[in-house]
């Protein structure tokens, strides 16, 4: 039988921070083929889960055991409700991906019950557009009854910026603080070696790192916010976030929330466009050299300025001073997969709808409506015809 053992350490205090750590053994029948260590680190004033409790770790590495097809064998705790929402969140992934995620046996030593959690939210916050349309909406009560009052939000060093770029990250974590403390809110670092020893898909698996890393702060708050990646009306499937699967991430003292799937990208930059602290401190890049500034020319930094201007808004100062609409008429636009070209297509679309007459408009409408992606991204019938017969039209004038 192929396993993997998850044996939770006792934790370690390392100045003023506190590590939380877990062998992760894999096994074929008897045979041991590695030994890893995971660990998370934070600040030793927040309360962690007991050493025991292996939520955090058995939800890190779901996906890998899933890939790899080996049962897992929690040698500590786990919330009875994880459990249970963890056999139908490997069925989801299982359906989407059947030849790459099989469902897998979880073998637990003590099953925890009825827990209790603490009032309040924790946010994941790096300064992108989804962090900071959650944080916005939260904090001004933008969202009714489903507002929450945020506790913390947390900054995970080791996902998009490596354990490695100290600099980066310092530089990064000091303008979150600066936008945070705008809406008198409070920001804590929090360190993984997740990406380094797991195999699984970033793209499949993190929303599972993420709330593995921020469960360890269900001291603190009983809410988990994810801020969502697409929206409702244009879901990308498979993706390692959605709301479809996040809930499923829930223990009895750690709710997780998928926020914000209500707007798209152009909404959210539109929600948060008035919040000019917050729009000037973006940072989406993830390409650029330098992990805590924006490059302004990748796919993405042009995507976000393309959605501030579709939105009929200026483009904040956290991007270079460059003529982007230029760039779309001179660079080769690499839209790599359907999900980014529904993302241009949005922006087209708004774009459109707010009556904006700029060249560029024209200009993206020739990127994003060609024939090759119809099956693809227009997959109804009629709205083919329409967009093959707009295809014929504009070809007259090339």
């Amino acid at each position: 039988m192929k396993s993997i053992i998850l044996e939770p350490q006792k934790s370690e205090l390392i100045g003023s921070d506190i590590i939380r750590h877990c062998s992760i053994i894999r096994m074929d029948n008897s045979t041991n083929i590695s030994h890893l260590d995971l660990w998370f680190q934070f600040s030793s004033a927040i309360t962690p889960p007991d050493d025991s409790d292996c939520d955090s770790y058995l939800l890190a590495m779901l996906m890998d055991a899933m890939a790899e097809q080996r049962n897992i064998i929690v040698k500590g705790s786990v919330s009875k409700l994880l459990l249970s929402n963890l056999v139908e969140y490997q069925a989801i992934w299982n359906s989407w991906l059947p030849h790459v995620y099989s469902p897998v046996e979880i073998i637990v030593e003590s099953i925890r019950d009825n827990e209790s959690s603490v009032p309040g939210a924790v946010c994941a916050f790096s300064g992108g557009v989804d962090a900071t349309f959650s944080v916005w909406r939260h904090t001004q009560n933008k969202n009714s009854y489903r507002s929450q009052t945020i506790n913390l939000c947390l900054f995970v060093q080791g996902f998009d910026i490596p354990l490695t770029d100290n600099k980066a990250f310092d530089a990064a974590m000091k303008t979150a603080e600066e936008t945070l403390c705008d809406v008198n809110l409070t920001i804590e670092p929090i360190k993984t070696n997740f990406k380094e020893i797991s195999i699984a898909s970033w793209e499949d698996s993190h929303a599972c790192a993420l709330v593995a890393t921020l469960s360890n702060f269900k001291s603190i708050a009983g809410i988990c916010i994810v801020g969502s990646s697409s929206p409702y009306n244009a879901l990308r499937i498979p993706w390692g976030s959605s709301p479809i699967s996040d809930h499923l991430l829930s223990s009895d003292s750690f709710s997780v929330m998928h926020d914000g799937a209500s707007h798209n990208r152009i909404d959210k930059v539109g929600e948060i466009a008035p919040w000019t602290l917050g729009s000037n401190n973006l940072r989406v890049c993830w390409q650029g050299d330098v992990k805590n500034k924006n490059c302004g020319i990748c796919e993405k930094c042009l995507r976000t300025q393309f959605s501030f201007l579709a939105s009929d808004n200026s483009i904040p100062q956290c991007f270079p001073t460059l003529n982007v609409e230029q760039i779309l008429f001179d660079k080769k636009m690499l839209l790599k997969n359907v999900g980014v070209r529904t993302h241009w297509r949005i922006i087209w679309q708004h774009a459109n709808r707010n009556h904006i007459k700029s060249a560029w408009v024209s200009q993206l409408e020739k990127i994003v409506i060609k024939k090759r992606f119809l099956d693809h991204v227009f997959p109804q019938d009629s709205l083919r015809r329409r967009i093959a017969k707009k295809i014929k039209t504009l070809s007259k004038f090339n």
